[in-house]
């Protein structure tokens, strides 16, 4: 460390400072300048104050203090304020909250817009008015202390060298800009149709977008200046200053120029026939996306009549089309899409039972999976989860006995997953569980496990048994029990149990109930009971999607009796009877969402299309011109299928007045 004396005084008149350090030598002077006896002041004095002398060796974290006069001719003067005492300016100082200083930050920018938005672009100005007008305020001897030795003097100083450049016009947008971003929304609209331009590219300071359907694209950019830069294939190229502001802005709104035939392009649905939005046509290196009323202007060059192109949207099969190059709005340019997807079903059209695809519209037809020629024509079934993921197919493809096969419609993969000498009864599918019911034909009546009731999770992969029958006695005098009428209710599967007796068997205290069981085989609950010895038959109906009617013939007193089950409770019902029992109840088919229903009646002797809520209630006739269609099922919650003379299938909107569309005819089995 060098001696303390070696530090040169500063000259009053001047107000410079100076510090020697041997180790920065000035190269000018070949060896230090003689060290005076008293130590020099760091700080001129004021006419008619001691001069005062400070070690800056004393407090290495000290900074040396800027006098006023200096900080004047630099341009840094400080505000014009009133002396402060020292202790109410400390007090004053650590009261100031400091954070530290963070860019790109969503959070600092949403403070920072507040505190800056109050003033915005009009205030800075005003800054550079008030600039000229401002005159520096001297700094009174009585409060000169060291504010250099407080690290908030040098916070404060930062703070006034940020407001000098913020008040300079040149700069003042470029620091803000580091700290600062603005959204701006810019529109770009064909020179002389006046439409939007979509798919241009829209670039500004850096950041670049393309144009939505509508012409509408937004950038985030620091406040500031900038050229925006418009490009399009078949457009002449843009170029406009703008000016990104403090306050938010209006939006911008640009024409380009056309160089090709500009060509109107409407897109719908193929199914419903209303118009697509977003959609894109591309054809020549170009293209162009339709706003929310399906429509869109594509820029073609003029070398040719007709072009061709392709059309595509998110959710919908792309489709090749020819483009009329032409300005007049023509039906040729009206395109059609068709939802994605696939229509699996059953075809003896090659003379085999095969199972065959098409897509929504009925094209693309393929064969997923062909016939052996083993199938059995009134045993063969295909059954689809409402969700038409999975399909399950029962048929005889390589014995004289049926097996269950699983197709995963993601890739049409088929494997076995349960077979043997049996006949199986699909129930249908619980999300993608498949319910059915097994009966054993080499399990004798007299065994148990001769009728199983099961569940397969396709998604799993894993066979699970819900529940079997029961049997008491020898196998020459025994009792059994069956399983009947299966009804799929909301996260379960009702059915009734009956037990029987062979030869000289005693029921005794048997009973025969009505039962439910969760789809998880975890929950089996007998909601009502009945003596097996009085039971001569129970009978079943499903009346709506959740509720089952059951009446009791008493083989003891020749009297029937008569339930409800809404698959919570099962109580008395006094006020049916065999004929409403009896009656021809539709088939019910809920969306895959679980928030309709679809059926159909007889109305007239034809069958009339519904739908209504998850409880089949508030019922609205679909497609009130349409008769004779009935009910097969839906295919999202958009579209039902529907069939005619059990062999064409159609897909219908269940929204609109749009006409049914075929899509193929079909190989009905004797089992639904």
């Amino acid at each position: 460390m060098p001696d303390k004396k070696e530090a040169s005084s500063a000259s009053p008149q001047d107000d410079a400072l100076e510090i020697r350090v041997d180790a920065m030598m000035d190269p000018r002077h070949p060896s230090p300048p003689p060290a005076p006896a008293t130590p020099t002041p760091l700080i001129s004095p004021l006419p008619g104050e001691t001069p005062r002398t400070i070690d800056i060796f004393q407090d290495p974290k000290t900074a040396p203090e800027v006098s006023p006069a200096l900080l004047g001719q630099i341009g840094l003067n400080p505000p014009e304020v009133p002396p402060t005492p020292p202790a109410e300016a400390a007090a004053a100082i650590t009261q100031v909250p400091v954070s530290p200083v963070v860019f790109d930050d969503p959070a600092i920018d949403e403070a920072v817009d507040d505190i800056v938005a109050s003033d915005g672009d009009a205030l800075l100005a005003a800054e550079d008015d008030a600039r000229a007008d401002s005159t520096p305020t001297p700094t009174s001897a009585k409060t000169r202390h060291h504010p250099f030795k407080s690290k908030w003097t040098w916070l404060i100083l930062v703070a006034v060298l940020l407001v000098a450049v913020l008040a300079v016009p040149l700069t003042r947008y470029k620091v803000l800009g580091l700290v600062i971003k603005k959204s701006i929304a810019i529109t770009v609209m064909d020179s002389t149709t006046k439409t939007p331009v979509s798919n241009a590219q829209v670039a500004l300071v850096g950041q670049s977008a393309k144009t939505d359907g509508n012409g509408h694209a937004t950038l985030r950019v620091p406040v500031g200046k900038g050229t925006v830069s418009i490009s399009k294939r078949y457009y002449t190229t843009a170029n406009q200053s703008v000016l990104v502001g403090l306050r938010s802005s209006a939006g911008l709104t640009l024409h380009l120029v056309a160089t090709g035939r500009q060509v109107p392009v409407t897109v719908v649905n193929k199914l419903t026939g209303l118009p697509l939005a977003n959609a894109e046509i591309k054809a020549l290196n170009t293209s162009a996306k339709t706003d929310t009323h399906g429509k869109t202007i594509i820029v073609l060059p003029t070398t040719a009549a007709q072009d061709s192109g392709s059309v595509a949207l998110s959710g919908y099969n792309t489709s090749d089309v020819k483009v009329e190059v032409t300005s007049a709005v023509v039906a040729a340019n009206t395109f059609a899409l068709t939802p994605s997807g696939s229509i699996y079903f059953l075809s003896n059209e090659h003379g085999t039972i095969d199972v065959v695809k098409v897509n929504l519209d009925g094209s693309d037809r393929q064969t997923v999976l062909a016939g052996t020629g083993k199938e059995d024509a009134s045993n063969t079934v295909l059954l689809a989860s409402r969700d038409w993921q999975y399909l399950v197919l029962k048929a005889q493809r390589d014995s004289a006995q049926p097996a269950l096969y699983l197709i995963d419609t993601a890739n049409d993969k088929t494997s076995e997953f349960d077979s043997g000498n049996a006949n199986f009864n699909l129930i249908g599918w619980y999300g993608h569980g498949l319910i059915y019911d097994e009966t054993k034909n080499n399990v004798a009546t007299s065994q148990a496990g001769h009728e199983l009731f099961k569940s397969y999770d396709a998604e799993r992969g894993q066979l699970n048994q819900l529940d079997q029958n029961q049997v008491a006695g020898d196998a020459n005098n025994y009792a059994y029990q069956g399983f009947y009428n299966f009804y799929l209710l909301n996260n379960q599967v009702a059915y009734n149990t009956q037990w029987y007796a062979v030869g000289t068997a005693d029921l005794g205290l048997k009973t025969d109930t009505i039962r439910a069981i969760t789809l998880s085989g975890q929950v089996k609950k007998d909601y009502q009971a009945f003596a097996s010895t009085g039971t001569g038959y129970l009978q079943a109906a499903l009346y709506q999607p959740n509720g089952v009617y059951y009446s009791l013939f008493s083989s003891t007193d020749n009297k029937t009796t008569y339930y409800k089950f809404d698959g919570q409770n099962v109580v008395s019902a006094s006020d049916l009877n065999q004929t409403i029992l009896a009656k021809v109840y539709p088939t019910y088919f809920p969306s895959p969402a679980g928030t309709a229903t679809l059926w159909s009646e007889l109305r007239d002797g034809k069958a009339t299309l519904f739908t209504g809520d998850a409880s089949a209630q508030k019922p609205q006739q679909l497609g009130a011109a349409l008769s004779g269609y009935a009910a097969a099922g839906w295919y999202g919650d958009s579209y039902a299928l529907i069939t005619k003379d059990d062999s064409e299938l159609f897909i219908l909107p269940v929204s609109g007045t749009a006409p049914p569309l075929k899509l193929t005819d079909y190989y009905k089995s004797s089992q639904r």
